[in-house]
Protein backbone atom coordinates (compact mmCIF):
# COMPACT_ATOMS: atom_id res chain seq x y z
CA UNK A 1 0.00 0.00 0.00
CA UNK A 2 1.13 3.54 -0.67
CA UNK A 3 0.41 6.15 1.95
CA UNK A 4 -1.29 9.38 0.98
CA UNK A 5 -2.18 12.52 2.85
CA UNK A 6 -5.73 13.50 1.84
CA UNK A 7 -5.06 17.10 2.85
CA UNK A 8 -1.98 17.50 0.70
CA UNK A 9 -2.06 18.79 -2.86
CA UNK A 10 -1.23 16.05 -5.38
CA UNK A 11 2.27 16.44 -6.80
CA UNK A 12 2.73 16.73 -10.50
CA UNK A 13 3.43 13.60 -12.50
CA UNK A 14 6.90 14.91 -13.35
CA UNK A 15 8.23 14.62 -9.79
CA UNK A 16 7.75 12.31 -6.81
CA UNK A 17 5.85 13.24 -3.68
CA UNK A 18 7.78 14.94 -0.91
CA UNK A 19 9.97 12.42 0.90
CA UNK A 20 9.36 11.65 4.58
CA UNK A 21 10.74 14.21 7.05
CA UNK A 22 14.50 14.09 7.24
CA UNK A 23 14.81 11.96 4.11
CA UNK A 24 15.77 13.15 0.66
CA UNK A 25 15.45 10.85 -2.31
CA UNK A 26 17.35 11.76 -5.44
CA UNK A 27 16.79 9.61 -8.50
CA UNK A 28 19.23 9.64 -11.42
CA UNK A 29 16.37 9.13 -13.89
CA UNK A 30 13.23 11.05 -14.85
CA UNK A 31 9.85 9.72 -13.75
CA UNK A 32 7.41 8.99 -16.57
CA UNK A 33 4.09 10.70 -17.04
CA UNK A 34 1.21 9.00 -15.27
CA UNK A 35 -2.34 8.21 -16.33
CA UNK A 36 -5.04 10.76 -15.44
CA UNK A 37 -5.89 10.74 -11.73
CA UNK A 38 -2.57 9.25 -10.61
CA UNK A 39 0.34 10.79 -8.73
CA UNK A 40 3.54 9.52 -7.20
CA UNK A 41 3.82 8.71 -3.50
CA UNK A 42 6.97 7.45 -1.84
CA UNK A 43 6.60 3.97 -0.32
CA UNK A 44 6.88 3.56 3.43
CA UNK A 45 10.45 3.17 4.65
CA UNK A 46 10.40 0.22 7.08
CA UNK A 47 13.07 1.95 9.16
CA UNK A 48 10.62 4.74 9.98
CA UNK A 49 7.98 2.41 11.45
CA UNK A 50 7.87 2.73 15.21
CA UNK A 51 5.63 1.43 17.93
CA UNK A 52 3.97 -1.92 18.43
CA UNK A 53 4.35 -4.66 15.84
CA UNK A 54 0.82 -5.65 14.87
CA UNK A 55 -0.03 -8.57 12.58
CA UNK A 56 -3.03 -10.43 11.22
CA UNK A 57 -1.95 -14.06 11.08
CA UNK A 58 -3.65 -16.50 8.73
CA UNK A 59 -3.30 -20.17 9.60
CA UNK A 60 -3.28 -21.72 6.16
CA UNK A 61 -2.89 -25.31 7.38
CA UNK A 62 -1.30 -27.09 10.38
CA UNK A 63 2.16 -26.28 9.02
CA UNK A 64 2.22 -22.80 7.48
CA UNK A 65 1.15 -19.50 9.02
CA UNK A 66 1.18 -16.22 7.09
CA UNK A 67 1.48 -12.84 8.79
CA UNK A 68 0.19 -9.54 7.38
CA UNK A 69 1.76 -6.60 9.17
CA UNK A 70 -0.84 -3.92 9.77
CA UNK A 71 -0.85 -0.24 10.67
CA UNK A 72 -4.13 -0.51 12.54
CA UNK A 73 -7.27 -2.58 13.06
CA UNK A 74 -10.08 -0.58 11.49
CA UNK A 75 -12.86 -2.89 12.64
CA UNK A 76 -13.13 -6.11 14.63
CA UNK A 77 -16.50 -7.74 15.29
CA UNK A 78 -17.99 -11.10 16.09
CA UNK A 79 -21.24 -11.49 14.16
CA UNK A 80 -23.70 -14.34 14.78
CA UNK A 81 -21.91 -16.25 12.01
CA UNK A 82 -18.22 -15.33 11.87
CA UNK A 83 -15.34 -13.19 13.10
CA UNK A 84 -14.83 -10.07 10.97
CA UNK A 85 -11.61 -8.04 10.89
CA UNK A 86 -10.87 -5.09 8.61
CA UNK A 87 -7.23 -4.09 8.90
CA UNK A 88 -5.04 -1.46 7.25
CA UNK A 89 -2.03 -3.44 6.03
CA UNK A 90 1.30 -2.07 4.85
CA UNK A 91 1.55 -4.11 1.66
CA UNK A 92 -2.06 -4.46 0.49
CA UNK A 93 -4.02 -1.53 1.95
CA UNK A 94 -7.31 -2.20 3.67
CA UNK A 95 -7.90 -5.94 3.94
CA UNK A 96 -11.02 -7.89 4.84
CA UNK A 97 -10.63 -11.06 6.94
CA UNK A 98 -13.27 -13.65 7.88
CA UNK A 99 -12.40 -16.11 10.64
CA UNK A 100 -8.73 -15.28 10.21
CA UNK A 101 -8.63 -15.80 6.43
CA UNK A 102 -8.15 -12.95 3.98
CA UNK A 103 -11.06 -12.40 1.60
CA UNK A 104 -9.92 -9.36 -0.37
CA UNK A 105 -7.61 -6.37 -0.16
CA UNK A 106 -7.63 -2.88 -1.63
CA UNK A 107 -4.44 -3.40 -3.62
CA UNK A 108 -5.74 -6.29 -5.73
CA UNK A 109 -9.46 -6.87 -5.11
CA UNK A 110 -10.24 -5.55 -8.60
CA UNK A 111 -8.18 -8.37 -10.13
CA UNK A 112 -10.06 -11.06 -8.22
CA UNK A 113 -13.53 -9.59 -8.71
CA UNK A 114 -13.06 -8.82 -12.40
CA UNK A 115 -11.99 -12.40 -13.04
CA UNK A 116 -14.85 -13.79 -10.95
CA UNK A 117 -17.59 -11.73 -12.59
CA UNK A 118 -16.67 -10.37 -15.99
CA UNK A 119 -16.07 -13.53 -18.07
CA UNK A 120 -19.72 -14.54 -17.58
CA UNK A 121 -21.09 -11.02 -17.97
CA UNK A 122 -19.14 -10.48 -21.19
CA UNK A 123 -19.80 -13.87 -22.78
CA UNK A 124 -23.52 -14.00 -22.03
CA UNK A 125 -25.40 -12.45 -24.98
CA UNK A 126 -27.72 -10.35 -22.80
CA UNK A 127 -27.27 -10.67 -19.01
CA UNK A 128 -30.39 -9.14 -17.44
CA UNK A 129 -31.11 -11.08 -14.24
CA UNK A 130 -28.17 -11.95 -11.98
CA UNK A 131 -27.88 -13.80 -8.67
CA UNK A 132 -24.94 -13.34 -6.30
CA UNK A 133 -24.58 -15.77 -3.40
CA UNK A 134 -22.21 -14.20 -0.87
CA UNK A 135 -20.16 -11.23 -2.03
CA UNK A 136 -20.56 -9.23 1.18
CA UNK A 137 -17.94 -6.59 0.32
CA UNK A 138 -20.08 -5.30 -2.54
CA UNK A 139 -17.31 -5.61 -5.14
CA UNK A 140 -18.96 -8.52 -6.94
CA UNK A 141 -22.15 -6.46 -7.05
CA UNK A 142 -20.17 -3.51 -8.42
CA UNK A 143 -18.80 -5.54 -11.32
CA UNK A 144 -22.26 -6.86 -12.22
CA UNK A 145 -23.96 -3.47 -12.09
CA UNK A 146 -21.32 -1.99 -14.41
CA UNK A 147 -23.35 -3.55 -17.25
CA UNK A 148 -26.23 -1.50 -18.63
CA UNK A 149 -28.05 -4.66 -19.73
CA UNK A 150 -28.63 -5.71 -16.10
CA UNK A 151 -32.18 -5.14 -14.94
CA UNK A 152 -32.03 -6.84 -11.53
CA UNK A 153 -29.41 -8.30 -9.19
CA UNK A 154 -30.31 -10.35 -6.14
CA UNK A 155 -27.50 -10.58 -3.59
CA UNK A 156 -28.01 -13.27 -0.96
CA UNK A 157 -25.68 -13.20 2.04
CA UNK A 158 -26.23 -14.96 5.34
CA UNK A 159 -24.53 -12.28 7.42
CA UNK A 160 -26.22 -8.88 7.31
CA UNK A 161 -23.91 -7.46 9.98
CA UNK A 162 -20.82 -8.34 7.93
CA UNK A 163 -22.32 -6.71 4.85
CA UNK A 164 -23.09 -3.53 6.81
CA UNK A 165 -19.52 -3.41 8.14
CA UNK A 166 -18.16 -3.65 4.59
CA UNK A 167 -20.58 -1.01 3.45
CA UNK A 168 -19.38 1.30 6.22
CA UNK A 169 -15.63 0.68 6.20
CA UNK A 170 -14.94 -0.45 2.60
CA UNK A 171 -16.97 1.96 0.43
CA UNK A 172 -14.39 1.91 -2.37
CA UNK A 173 -15.14 -1.80 -2.88
CA UNK A 174 -18.76 -1.18 -3.86
CA UNK A 175 -18.49 2.27 -5.52
CA UNK A 176 -22.15 3.01 -4.78
CA UNK A 177 -23.47 -0.41 -5.82
CA UNK A 178 -25.40 -0.83 -2.58
CA UNK A 179 -27.46 2.25 -3.48
CA UNK A 180 -28.23 1.12 -7.05
CA UNK A 181 -31.97 0.63 -7.52
CA UNK A 182 -31.41 -2.55 -9.55
CA UNK A 183 -30.00 -4.35 -6.50
CA UNK A 184 -32.08 -6.39 -4.06
CA UNK A 185 -30.63 -7.77 -0.82
CA UNK A 186 -31.70 -10.96 0.90
CA UNK A 187 -30.08 -11.90 4.20
CA UNK A 188 -30.55 -15.64 4.35
CA UNK A 189 -28.82 -18.95 3.83
CA UNK A 190 -27.90 -19.16 0.13
CA UNK A 191 -28.75 -22.86 -0.11
CA UNK A 192 -32.25 -22.36 1.32
CA UNK A 193 -32.83 -19.36 -0.94
CA UNK A 194 -32.01 -21.43 -4.03
CA UNK A 195 -34.27 -24.24 -2.89
CA UNK A 196 -37.22 -21.91 -2.20
CA UNK A 197 -37.07 -19.29 -4.96
CA UNK A 198 -38.95 -19.57 -8.26
CA UNK A 199 -36.85 -16.91 -10.02
CA UNK A 200 -34.59 -17.74 -12.95
CA UNK A 201 -31.28 -16.14 -13.83
CA UNK A 202 -28.92 -15.42 -16.72
CA UNK A 203 -25.77 -15.31 -14.58
CA UNK A 204 -25.10 -16.73 -11.12
CA UNK A 205 -21.98 -15.91 -9.11
CA UNK A 206 -21.05 -17.94 -6.03
CA UNK A 207 -18.68 -15.83 -3.94
CA UNK A 208 -18.62 -17.48 -0.52
CA UNK A 209 -15.90 -18.45 1.93
CA UNK A 210 -13.79 -21.49 1.10
CA UNK A 211 -14.79 -24.13 3.63
CA UNK A 212 -14.93 -27.73 2.46
CA UNK A 213 -13.87 -29.20 5.79
CA UNK A 214 -16.63 -27.82 8.00
CA UNK A 215 -19.15 -25.04 8.43
CA UNK A 216 -22.39 -24.13 6.65
CA UNK A 217 -20.59 -22.97 3.49
CA UNK A 218 -19.85 -26.59 2.58
CA UNK A 219 -23.48 -27.05 1.48
CA UNK A 220 -22.89 -24.39 -1.19
CA UNK A 221 -20.31 -26.60 -2.89
CA UNK A 222 -22.09 -29.95 -3.14
CA UNK A 223 -23.73 -31.80 -6.02
CA UNK A 224 -27.15 -31.41 -4.40
CA UNK A 225 -26.77 -27.63 -4.24
CA UNK A 226 -25.95 -27.41 -7.94
CA UNK A 227 -28.86 -29.71 -8.78
CA UNK A 228 -31.15 -27.14 -7.19
CA UNK A 229 -29.31 -24.29 -8.87
CA UNK A 230 -29.70 -25.82 -12.35
CA UNK A 231 -33.46 -25.45 -12.01
CA UNK A 232 -33.03 -21.70 -11.58
CA UNK A 233 -31.00 -21.14 -14.76
CA UNK A 234 -32.08 -20.02 -18.20
CA UNK A 235 -30.79 -22.25 -21.04
CA UNK A 236 -27.89 -19.90 -21.89
CA UNK A 237 -26.98 -19.13 -18.26
CA UNK A 238 -23.41 -19.08 -16.96
CA UNK A 239 -22.35 -19.85 -13.38
CA UNK A 240 -19.11 -18.50 -11.90
CA UNK A 241 -17.76 -19.98 -8.67
CA UNK A 242 -15.03 -18.92 -6.26
CA UNK A 243 -12.93 -22.04 -6.70
CA UNK A 244 -10.59 -22.21 -3.70
CA UNK A 245 -6.81 -22.35 -3.87
CA UNK A 246 -5.62 -23.87 -7.11
CA UNK A 247 -2.18 -24.84 -8.31
CA UNK A 248 -0.41 -28.10 -9.04
CA UNK A 249 0.79 -28.09 -5.42
CA UNK A 250 -2.63 -27.26 -3.92
CA UNK A 251 -5.35 -28.64 -6.14
CA UNK A 252 -7.40 -31.32 -4.37
CA UNK A 253 -10.36 -29.23 -3.19
CA UNK A 254 -10.58 -27.30 -6.45
CA UNK A 255 -10.49 -30.46 -8.55
CA UNK A 256 -13.16 -32.08 -6.34
CA UNK A 257 -15.41 -29.08 -7.01
CA UNK A 258 -14.73 -29.25 -10.75
CA UNK A 259 -15.51 -32.96 -10.72
CA UNK A 260 -18.76 -32.25 -8.87
CA UNK A 261 -19.85 -29.59 -11.36
CA UNK A 262 -19.12 -31.91 -14.30
CA UNK A 263 -21.84 -34.26 -13.08
CA UNK A 264 -24.34 -31.52 -13.98
CA UNK A 265 -22.78 -29.17 -16.58
CA UNK A 266 -21.24 -30.20 -19.93
CA UNK A 267 -18.84 -27.24 -19.94
CA UNK A 268 -16.78 -26.70 -16.77
CA UNK A 269 -13.53 -24.73 -17.01
CA UNK A 270 -11.01 -23.52 -14.45
CA UNK A 271 -9.11 -20.26 -14.39
CA UNK A 272 -5.99 -19.65 -12.31
CA UNK A 273 -5.41 -16.16 -10.99
CA UNK A 274 -2.35 -15.10 -9.01
CA UNK A 275 -3.73 -12.68 -6.39
CA UNK A 276 -0.82 -11.12 -4.44
CA UNK A 277 -2.68 -10.64 -1.15
CA UNK A 278 -3.87 -14.27 -1.25
CA UNK A 279 -0.20 -15.35 -1.23
CA UNK A 280 -0.86 -17.89 -3.94
CA UNK A 281 -2.83 -18.86 -7.00
CA UNK A 282 -6.61 -18.90 -6.78
CA UNK A 283 -9.13 -20.86 -8.78
CA UNK A 284 -12.27 -19.56 -10.49
CA UNK A 285 -14.68 -21.97 -12.18
CA UNK A 286 -17.05 -21.31 -15.08
CA UNK A 287 -19.92 -23.77 -15.57
CA UNK A 288 -22.56 -23.74 -18.30
CA UNK A 289 -24.07 -25.71 -21.15
CA UNK A 290 -22.12 -23.91 -23.86
CA UNK A 291 -19.32 -21.49 -22.87
CA UNK A 292 -15.84 -22.80 -23.61
CA UNK A 293 -12.44 -21.04 -23.69
CA UNK A 294 -11.67 -22.97 -26.85
CA UNK A 295 -14.07 -20.69 -28.73
CA UNK A 296 -12.69 -17.38 -27.45
CA UNK A 297 -10.40 -14.93 -29.19
CA UNK A 298 -8.64 -12.05 -27.49
CA UNK A 299 -9.88 -9.65 -30.15
CA UNK A 300 -13.52 -10.62 -29.59
CA UNK A 301 -13.26 -10.28 -25.80
CA UNK A 302 -11.59 -6.87 -26.11
CA UNK A 303 -14.37 -5.82 -28.47
CA UNK A 304 -17.03 -6.92 -25.95
CA UNK A 305 -15.27 -5.01 -23.17
CA UNK A 306 -15.21 -1.84 -25.27
CA UNK A 307 -18.85 -2.20 -26.29
CA UNK A 308 -20.26 -2.99 -22.86
CA UNK A 309 -17.94 -1.30 -20.37
CA UNK A 310 -15.83 1.19 -22.27
CA UNK A 311 -12.09 1.69 -22.14
CA UNK A 312 -11.64 2.77 -18.52
CA UNK A 313 -13.67 0.37 -16.37
CA UNK A 314 -11.31 -2.61 -16.16
CA UNK A 315 -8.12 -2.44 -14.13
CA UNK A 316 -6.78 -5.83 -15.20
CA UNK A 317 -8.90 -8.03 -17.42
CA UNK A 318 -8.46 -7.98 -21.17
CA UNK A 319 -8.88 -10.63 -23.83
CA UNK A 320 -5.36 -11.98 -23.81
CA UNK A 321 -5.20 -12.23 -20.02
CA UNK A 322 -8.62 -13.86 -19.73
CA UNK A 323 -7.75 -16.58 -22.23
CA UNK A 324 -4.35 -17.18 -20.65
CA UNK A 325 -5.94 -17.60 -17.20
CA UNK A 326 -7.83 -20.65 -18.45
CA UNK A 327 -4.68 -22.38 -19.74
CA UNK A 328 -3.09 -25.16 -17.64
CA UNK A 329 0.44 -26.41 -17.34
CA UNK A 330 1.18 -30.07 -18.05
CA UNK A 331 1.23 -31.22 -14.42
CA UNK A 332 -2.02 -29.46 -13.54
CA UNK A 333 -3.79 -31.00 -16.53
CA UNK A 334 -2.60 -34.44 -15.40
CA UNK A 335 -3.84 -33.90 -11.84
CA UNK A 336 -7.24 -32.61 -12.98
CA UNK A 337 -7.76 -35.70 -15.15
CA UNK A 338 -7.49 -38.12 -12.22
CA UNK A 339 -10.61 -39.75 -10.74
CA UNK A 340 -11.63 -38.83 -7.23
CA UNK A 341 -14.44 -37.86 -4.89
CA UNK A 342 -17.52 -35.80 -5.72
CA UNK A 343 -18.78 -33.36 -3.06
CA UNK A 344 -22.01 -34.67 -1.50
CA UNK A 345 -24.34 -33.43 1.22
CA UNK A 346 -23.69 -34.97 4.64
CA UNK A 347 -20.63 -36.79 3.37
CA UNK A 348 -17.29 -35.73 4.79
CA UNK A 349 -14.84 -34.62 2.11
CA UNK A 350 -11.70 -36.71 2.47
CA UNK A 351 -8.86 -35.54 0.28
CA UNK A 352 -7.16 -38.13 -1.95
CA UNK A 353 -3.70 -39.19 -0.79
CA UNK A 354 -0.59 -37.49 -2.09
CA UNK A 355 1.28 -39.04 -4.99
CA UNK A 356 4.90 -39.99 -4.44
CA UNK A 357 7.20 -40.17 -7.46
CA UNK A 358 9.50 -43.16 -7.00
CA UNK A 359 11.74 -42.15 -9.92
CA UNK A 360 11.92 -38.34 -10.04
CA UNK A 361 15.11 -38.55 -12.12
CA UNK A 362 13.65 -40.69 -14.89
CA UNK A 363 14.16 -37.87 -17.40
CA UNK A 364 17.74 -37.88 -18.65
CA UNK A 365 19.78 -35.37 -20.58
CA UNK A 366 19.55 -34.89 -23.48
CA UNK A 367 15.74 -35.05 -23.69
CA UNK A 368 15.88 -36.96 -26.98
CA UNK A 369 18.60 -39.56 -27.29
CA UNK A 370 18.81 -39.52 -31.08
CA UNK A 371 21.86 -39.48 -33.38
Amino acid sequence: MQETNPLASPPTSASPASPPPGQTIARPYPLPELRPGEFYVEPVDPATITGQNLYCIEIDDPYDHFAYRVKSIVCSAQTPFQQIVIADTYNYGLAFFIDGKIQSAAEDEALYHEMLVQPAMLLHPNPRSVLIVGGGEGATLREVLAHNSVRSVTMVDIDQEAVELCRQFLPSWSKGAFEDGRARFVYADGRKFIEDTDEIYDVVIIDVVDMLADGPAFRLYTRQFYEHLRKRLRPDAIVMIQGLEFSFSNHKQHVALVRTLRTLFPEVHSAQVSVPSFLGTWGIIMASDWASPHNWTAEKIDQLIEQRLGHDWMDHLNGEFMIASYAKDKETRYLMAQPGPVLEDDELFIEPPDTEDIDPNRAKLPALDTP
